[in-house]
């Protein structure tokens, strides 16, 4: 009680005092949780009427696919001129490139009737001898800002033996394929279709070679 007799007036400091805690509080509230925005895509082999094995039903080994180190990122790739990369962020290779790679071809051949079998890293049993043993160095695989597709590899497919040697070999550069520029999943698929159309290349050396 003051001197006066009154008592002091306090509810109103109180009152201001509560609400600047309030204001404080609401503007240290913790933000929303935002939903991620990452997808996540696959190579497919496209589907092929089975067909019946060529090249004598030879068996290949198909080697690890060989990456320009660029493309071993996980992102999707999106070229805009000879010397720039945009890396795409939320979209995302579901899986290893070069496993979605070797895993389409060994597909699309089986598929084509290419071989009677094709044996991948890590399929093919110890002390398994395969009549021819392929290799493929995928130098780009990426789409492009106008709309483009930009997929190219080297080949390379030895007769198996004491002494391999060279049975065919080829470059392989995509051709007419397209996309909107804009959505992942076309991109994933029309390099979908170039690995394929690889595949058919690849196909057609078999055939030769095989002989």
């Amino acid at each position: 009680m003051n001197t006066d007799g009154h008592r002091p007036r306090r509810g109103f400091g109180f009152s201001l005092q509560l609400s600047a805690f309030s204001i404080l509080l609401g503007g240290c509230s913790l933000p929303q949780p935002q939903p991620d925005p990452t997808r996540f895509y696959v190579l497919s082999a496209p589907a092929l009427s089975a067909a019946e094995p060529t090249a004598k039903g030879s068996s290949v080994y198909l080697r690890p696919i060989e990456l320009a180190n660029y493309l071993k990122a996980k992102p999707m790739i999106v070229r805009r001129g000879n010397n720039e990369i945009e890396f795409r962020e939320y979209a995302r290779w579901g899986e290893p490139l070069e496993l979605g790679l070797g895993r389409v071809l060994r597909e699309d051949l089986l598929a084509r009737g290419a071989a009677r079998t094709v044996l991948a890293a890590g399929l093919r049993p110890l002390n398994v001898d395969c009549d021819f043993e392929l290799g493929v160095r995928v130098l780009a695989c990426e789409g492009t800002a106008d709309g483009g597709v930009n997929f190219r590899a080297v080949w390379e497919l030895w007769a198996a033996g004491a002494t391999p040697k060279m049975a065919a070999h080829g470059e392989f550069r995509s051709e007419g394929l397209k996309w909107d520029g804009r959505s992942e999943a076309a991109l994933a698929e029309q390099l979908s279709k170039a690995v394929s159309d690889l595949s058919g290349e690849i196909a057609a050396g078999l055939a030769n070679a095989g002989k």
